[in-house]
């Protein structure tokens, strides 16, 4: 099984200690250790996880159910809760956020081990039916996984699809989506011919292209680079004079 990258964001060194020591038995990684939402966030920026096991109470202004709506609003990755607040009230503003578990304080390293599991499998499958679907039925169009939607997105409103190391941004006209795939996952479940890869880590939508220049693309005010090799490829799409 492929490493599986975690992060933990909890205001108690030593729990978070111990819970890193025994996650890293097994085939995770922990990547970073956040005392407060604010510091998660901020190092969310720099690298995605695949999982994020967060406290409900935290240091700083935010608690973890408040950090957990910020994550939700810029990322699609599955959130668990550890926390020893397990009143009625808490939990009801934890449901709001579509956390994928609510482990209670002192959990079992088994409990949250299974969650993690059950939750990437949850991820993975209802990515993967979504896209059947789409490629199947809606040729169109292509569903996205958000945190708590498959979302319709026309394959006429993307820009550009840009890989960022394991992860893959979908800008469309009105915002931008983070997979949590690489961008040849991507391109061999699109077969739109009008989407078309330019570079080792483009694919840009040529009904969008409004320049084209030496080495370069520009679709509104973005500038994508075009490799030598797949130049030839992106001229014959076009009809030029």
């Amino acid at each position: 099984m492929d490493e599986i990258k975690v992060i933990i964001v909890e205001d108690e060194p030593l729990v978070a200690a111990d819970l890193k020591n025994q996650l890293e038995k097994t085939n995770i990684k922990v990547t970073g250790i956040f005392e407060s939402g604010e510091d998660a966030l901020e190092g969310l920026k720099k690298d995605q996880p695949d999982i994020i096991l967060l406290d409900v109470r935290l240091y700083g202004s935010m608690d973890g159910i408040e950090t957990a709506e910020e994550i939700n609003k810029s990322y699609d990755i599955p959130v668990l809760f550890l926390t020893a607040n397990t009143d009625p009230a808490t939990f009801e503003r934890a449901k709001l956020t579509f956390p994928h578990a609510f482990l209670s304080k002192p959990f079992r390293i088994k409990d949250v081990l299974h969650s993690i599991e059950l939750a990437l499998g949850f991820q993975e499958e209802v990515s993967e039916k979504g896209e059947e679907f789409a490629a199947k039925y809606l040729a169109d169009r292509v569903f996205i996984k958000t945190h708590t939607y498959l979302e319709k997105v026309m394959y006429d409103q993307i820009l550009f699809i840009e890989a960022d190391r394991a992860y893959t941004k979908v800008v469309t006209r009105d915002r931008t989506f983070t997979l949590s795939q690489t961008l040849k996952k991507i391109e061999s479940r699109i077969q739109v011919p009008y989407l078309l890869r330019v570079h080792r880590s483009y694919i840009i939508n040529t009904r969008n292209v409004d320049r084209i220049a030496e080495g370069y693309v520009y679709i509104g005010k973005h500038k994508i680079p075009v490799s030598r090799s797949n130049r030839d490829d992106l001229l014959s799409a076009f009809n030029t004079m």
